[in-house]
């Protein structure tokens, strides 16, 4: 009799929540989960946030299939068995070198390539290409690639399918600066963990040297975390992260978590987080078990 396959599927691996988990019982994670105008900062098992229903499953041709195993059998269990990463789980980050550069790089562009926040994006960019918001916004190959995806309704999963299986290094891989950051105070995560910094044409509040360039952010562990820099000078580093350079990093997740489409949690587990709350506009309810209830300020009861 075969085996039902599970219909849980994380796009956040559990061996990367694992890095964030409560001191005292490591299933755990402390939250900030949002319900509309409502946050609520409580506990919550790890195998519960970062996935969705089937989400890696699909039918072609009328037979179904699923890149479920193979994510785990071709990207999550190799990395998780990598130099790079065993240097993250034993806390011996400060000893990252040039050789865990690809890996890093690899590791953030996956977290990002397969998670639900793209497959939404992919979605909502097709609808808004069907309606013809797009028109004259986008290249001759971008309108190429949305008139495949319109020709099925199979073809935005298959984009995101291609995505979050793709293993191979990519092209820019030896243009890419990584900076591996030690920060001295607890950093948070997302259920969306590679973070936009800055965008070319874009002011970056990390200042000058990020303004023309494409960054991402990638907290590693509570302690660690690197940037990911496209369109500067290659490169490899290993050093501390001031703490006002931290607080902004941490705000920044918290400024995520506000604006998607589908991060509904923000791991946190640091002294600053009701400060940050006020700093985003939420005002305090009350305490709760684990934890606390926050509101939107300027929103009705």
């Amino acid at each position: 009799m075969t085996a039902e396959r599970p219909k849980r599927h994380h796009y956040v691996p559990q061996f990367y929540l694992r890095r964030f988990a409560c001191p005292d019982d490591t299933k755990k994670v402390r939250v900030v989960e949002r319900h509309g105008d409502i946050l609520a900062i409580d506990r919550k098992s790890i195998d519960r946030i970062g996935y969705e229903d089937a989400i890696h499953d699909y039918v072609a041709d009328g037979v179904a299939g699923s890149i479920e195993g193979p994510i785990n059998h071709m990207i999550e269990t190799p990395f998780s068995n990598s130099p790079a990463w065993r240097k993250i789980v034993e806390g011996a980050g400060t000893s990252l070198a040039e050789t865990d550069k690809i890996p890093i790089y690899g590791f953030a562009r996956h977290l990002q390539r397969r998670n639900l926040e793209t497959l939404r994006f992919i979605e909502a960019e097709s609808a808004r290409f069907a309606d013809g918001a797009l028109d004259g916004d986008l290249s001759e190959d971008e309108q190429e690639m949305h008139a495949w995806i319109a020709a099925s309704a199979d073809n935005a999963h298959a984009l995101f399918r291609e995505g979050a299986m793709d293993t191979n290094i990519p092209e820019d891989a030896d243009a890419i600066n990584v900076m591996v950051c030690h920060s001295p105070i607890p950093l948070r995560t997302s259920t969306n963990p590679t973070l936009m910094i800055s965008a070319p044409g874009h002011q970056s509040i990390f200042g000058a040297f990020f303004n023309d360039l494409r960054t991402w952010w990638l907290t590693l562990d509570r302690y660690c975390g690197a940037f990911i820099i496209a369109g500067g000078p290659p490169g490899f580093s290993n050093s501390t992260l001031p703490p006002d350079a931290a607080r902004m990093i941490n705000q920044q997740y918290l400024v995520q978590h506000g604006n998607s489409m589908t991060v509904r949690y923000l791991l946190a587990n640091d002294p600053y987080l009701d400060d940050d709350l006020v700093w985003a506009g939420y005002g305090f309810e009350r305490s709760t078990t684990h934890g606390a209830r926050w509101r939107k300020l300027g929103t009705g009861r």
